[in-house]
């Protein structure tokens, strides 16, 4: 009797009235850390190999207070340091880069996914015109 009893609490299923799903909050994205360039491609077409002189030295610092810096300079949407910002910290969809002693910002395309548990960050770009558009795939230097 007494493992009938216990038979049948054990089968109540769990309910916890503590948690509301909709008091969930999503954090912000972090983007802070040194990234490289795993991969470009212009107009679609892998030209990772024609870098490869450059990529492996190549390297973006972004840090906590809005600042990055550029390392071993390549071909880069921007070419000096400054300040960076997202459209919205929870789901970004644009990096802006504003240069140093720089007027305007430059706006990247960007997603943010996570792939075989490390985080990447895919930055579209188009250079002067809408013809030639530009994916570099970047994840961060351990």
């Amino acid at each position: 009797m007494a493992s009938l009893g216990l038979l049948v609490v054990s089968c109540d299923s769990y309910k916890d009235k503590e948690v509301n799903p909709d008091d969930l909050v999503e954090g912000d994205k972090n983007f802070a850390g040194e990234w490289r360039i795993a991969s470009v491609k212009r107009n679609t077409i892998d030209i990772t190999e024609s870098l490869k002189d450059d990529l492996p030295d190549f390297r973006l610092h972004m840090n906590d207070d809005g600042s990055y810096r550029l390392a071993n300079g390549m071909p880069f949407p921007v070419e000096e340091d400054g300040l960076w910002s997202v459209d919205d910290p929870k789901h970004p969809f644009v990096l802006s880069f504003t240069e140093n002693n720089s007027v305007g910002a430059v706006d990247v395309e960007i997603t943010y996914p996570i792939v075989k548990g490390e985080r990447q960050m895919s930055i579209t770009h188009f250079p002067g015109c809408d013809a030639n558009k530009y994916e570099y795939l970047l994840v961060r230097v351990k």
